[in-house]
């Protein structure tokens, strides 16, 4: 079956009541093209605020036979944000149970005739090549989709030792069950992992990076050691501004699939950051991203 491109008019989100979701309802409530959203959010967040496109609903993924399942009913495209635990510290459960929601979800968007599925992966899915002796291999925006895996990332919160493994691992898994996919539809559907960068909630502000690794800013945003200098760079070079992650997320909603060399592709999703080592040419070429923002030149900025 050979895809034909269309744009969602029908978008579903998970996670809504997160940082990236609630941000994703915003950005998709002013676009003309998108005529309604349903949000789904975790029962122990709240729900996005009501609008003329929005209908929101509390949903367990991990219940594979959950009342969730009616709501794909007519969507065009899925906007997977959800996890069970969204910090990279999750244990093994929790990952795995994040990993079970999007293999959930993956096959009733499939079997209700979802066609696009556009799921948040993470940078942890290939964190190993923060640290020697793989950092050495990946310099000078090196840092593609193509790398073989090494899921986690290690740093220090200035407290304690972080590894990332479990959530990182979970994060490579879901990438692979969509391509799969994706592969095994006939081309009834196009799936996209997107390795999100570092996005702050809020205004996302860059000064507000710091060397504990923390999604709320917490800890020393200038390095003191060798081993701080290096998190931190790490950090910065994969930073997502607001502006860039909703030029990403229209990209991958509507991009036409037509030229990709498969039907499932994971793209790298940070912001257009001098010397970073992460590659945007996939999400260029394939989605047409045009990032506008650089971590650097927002700090040579100072205080706003």
């Amino acid at each position: 079956m050979t895809h034909v491109h269309k744009m969602p008019r029908h978008v579903l989100i998970t996670g809504a009541g997160g940082n990236l979701g609630a941000k994703s309802v915003e950005i998709l409530s002013r676009l003309p093209w998108c005529h309604r959203i349903t949000a789904l959010h975790s029962p122990r967040r709240p729900a996005p605020p009501p609008s003329g496109k929005v209908t929101s609903h509390g949903a367990d993924l991990a219940d594979a036979a959950g009342d969730w399942r009616r709501h794909l009913e007519g969507v065009d495209a899925v906007l997977h944000l959800a996890a069970v635990n969204p910090v990279p510290e999750s244990d093994w459960a929790d990952a795995m149970a994040s990993a079970d929601m999007t293999f959930n979800l993956g096959l009733v968007a499939l079997a209700t005739g979802v066609r696009r599925f556009v799921n948040c992966s993470s940078n942890h899915a290939i964190g190993g090549y923060k640290d020697p002796p793989l950092a050495a291999t990946v310099s000078g925006g090196r840092m593609s989709e193509d790398l073989p895996p090494a899921p986690g990332t290690r740093w220090n919160n200035g407290r304690i030792d972080i590894d990332s493994t479990p959530y990182g691992a979970s994060k490579a898994f879901a990438e692979r069950f969509l391509v799969m996919l994706a592969a095994q539809s006939g081309g009834r559907m196009t799936t996209l992992s997107l390795r999100i960068g570092w996005a702050l909630p809020g205004a996302n502000d860059p000064r507000d990076i710091s060397v504990s690794g923390s999604p709320t800013g917490q800890g020393a945003t200038e390095a003191a050691a060798p081993d701080e200098a290096r998190a931190l760079r790490w950090f910065r070079n994969m930073w997502i501004s607001n502006g860039d992650f909703e030029r990403l997320a229209i990209a991958a909603l509507t991009a036409d699939a037509t030229g990709w060399p498969a039907p499932g592709l994971i793209i790298n999703g940070v912001s257009d950051n001098a010397g970073t080592d992460w590659s945007l040419a996939a999400a260029r070429r394939y989605l047409g991203y045009a990032p506008q923002d650089d971590i650097y030149r927002h700090l040579a900025k100072g205080p706003a």
